[in-house]
């Protein structure tokens, strides 16, 4: 055993470099395996990815599929382009635990409705509705599958990551967590680089900690290239919560 290669690395002289310019080894500086900004996680990170996934749920809908997740033991939040009014609302069927297990098998899913005539709020300038779903044997669907605490009080800033857990395209569950850093941060919506897709619309976008903090709503050109998509955008969570009230815990 090679024990001074545990805490200093390998060898001084390390691999040959195989490609581009050569490095110099004459810097005096320690050869590590750190290249450009760490990409270390805890595994409890995949702990919380896991348990955020649960209150996403895919949202079924007559003429296609979009994303919504539970902001309440019994209200789901999606877009306002998803939910336009309340018989968009009523169509649809929300589909938890829609994905893929690790052996190739899809896991059961968990299917439930909305109740519009108990709660329907929707604002397109914020592009986002919430709505009631309905008990199902007096129970509600986020006492079973969870639900987001919107109310955490934390922001967000340029170069953070944020991750989403969605539903692209209606396909089974997926995570996008890299080249996720936010862009732009704007007093009613954030940019970022995360990626999305035609059916991830009403995705939670959530911090390293899985707190929500914004809603995916839509794709951003590149000011110089009108055919080329640029960024991803999300409205805040704390602007929504300003326009929502006590209607969310």
């Amino acid at each position: 055993m090679k024990a001074h290669w545990v805490t200093t690395g390998t060898s001084t002289t390390g691999f040959e470099w195989t490609g581009g310019d050569t490095v110099r080894r004459d810097s005096g500086m320690l050869v590590e395996a750190l290249i450009g900004e760490p990409n270390f996680k805890e595994i409890w990170w995949l702990e919380l990815a896991l348990r955020a996934a649960r209150s996403v749920a895919r949202v079924k809908l007559p003429a296609g599929s979009a994303t919504g997740f539970m902001v309440a033991p019994d209200i789901v939040m999606t877009n306002n382009h998803v939910f336009e009014n309340e018989t968009d609302a009523s169509s649809a069927v929300l589909q938890f635990n829609y994905r893929l297990k690790a052996d190739g098998d899809p896991a059961e899913r968990d299917e439930w409705r909305c109740d519009p005539d108990g709660l329907f709020k929707t604002n397109p300038d914020l592009d986002y509705t919430i709505v009631r779903v309905k008990k199902r044997a007096n129970e509600n669907a986020g006492d079973i599958w969870g639900h987001f605490n919107l109310r955490h009080g934390v922001t967000v800033n340029e170069n953070q990551r944020v991750n989403i857990v969605q539903h692209p395209q209606g396909r089974f569950q997926e995570i996008a967590f890299r080249d996720n850093q936010v862009k732009s941060v704007q007093n009613e919506y954030i940019q970022y680089l995360t990626d999305t897709d035609y059916g991830t619309s009403g995705s939670p976008v959530l911090d390293d900690w899985f707190r929500v903090v914004a809603l995916h709503n839509q794709r951003v050109r590149d000011p110089n290239k009108p055919d080329r998509w640029y960024r991803n955008q999300g409205y805040r969570v704390e602007t929504i919560l300003n326009d929502v009230g006590n209607l969310i815990p």
